[in-house]
């Protein structure tokens, strides 16, 4: 495994904290657990699964469910978040969904937002990214909401609408990354950056599709086009699912 490079700090907001390099070496290493050498099989069926237009998991419809609006917050949005099993309650919907001066800017910040992958993220984008992430959690959180800290959720609605951008951040993946403790979504999205510029974990992401089209056969499946979506993909099948 290549060593992985230091990201530079003009390639990070200046008032961000820095990322440690063993918790970057670490999840890298865990990434290429996942995806590599004997885990590869087992994560080209488990993404057969996840993918398949039959099944009943996400994979074939979250980040492509009809109508794509890249620069508004829909209903639809809402619908394919709600998919990767979280639930958006009426009081979120509305502030979600309905006119505001906040709203507004969110959507403003959304459309300044571009269809770039992570890995090509500087500090300017990751500022954006902080804006409307922070948005849609406080949309998502009341005092009478039942979880008060819905980052699960709020990393859901940004992946649906930015994919090749946001990682979806769930527990189980960020346990097994070793990033869960640090509590702190900017670290978080360094390290998923880390990922996706590693070139050990990038050419498996890139080999992924082709993979698994040939292990589907005849059966029909939808791959992310994000690598980002795919090694998401990938590392939730591979800490929730068992061979």
């Amino acid at each position: 495994m290549n060593a992985p490079a230091s990201p530079q700090r003009h390639d990070v907001p200046d008032d961000w904290p820095a990322l440690d390099a063993a918790v970057r070496y670490q999840a890298i290493a865990q990434a290429l657990e996942a995806l590599s050498g004997e885990s590869r099989a087992g994560a080209v069926q488990r993404l057969v699964s996840y993918y398949a237009v039959d099944g009943n998991y996400a994979g074939a419809s979250f980040a492509t469910l009809p109508p794509v609006q890249p620069s508004a917050i829909t209903a639809t949005d809402l619908h394919a978040t709600s998919l990767l099993s979280v639930d958006v309650g009426p009081g979120a919907t509305r502030r979600l969904l309905n006119p505001s001066p906040d709203r507004d800017r969110a959507v403003a910040v959304l459309g300044n937002l571009p269809e770039i992958n992570l890995a090509d993220a500087g500090a300017e984008v990751l500022i954006s990214m902080e804006e409307f992430y922070r948005w849609v959690k406080g949309a998502l959180s009341s005092p009478a909401a039942k979880d008060p800290n819905p980052w699960v959720t709020a990393s859901k609605v940004c992946a649906r609408k930015r994919p090749h951008l946001f990682p979806v951040r769930d527990r189980n993946v960020c346990a097994f990354l070793g990033v869960l403790g640090l509590k702190d979504f900017r670290l978080d999205w360094l390290v998923f950056r880390e990922l996706v510029r590693s070139p050990d974990v990038a050419q498996e992401l890139a080999l992924l599709p082709a993979r698994v089209l040939a292990a589907a056969g005849e059966r029909a499946v939808v791959i992310d086009e994000s690598p980002l979506r795919l090694l998401d993909a990938a590392l939730w099948t591979h800490t929730v699912w068992t061979d």
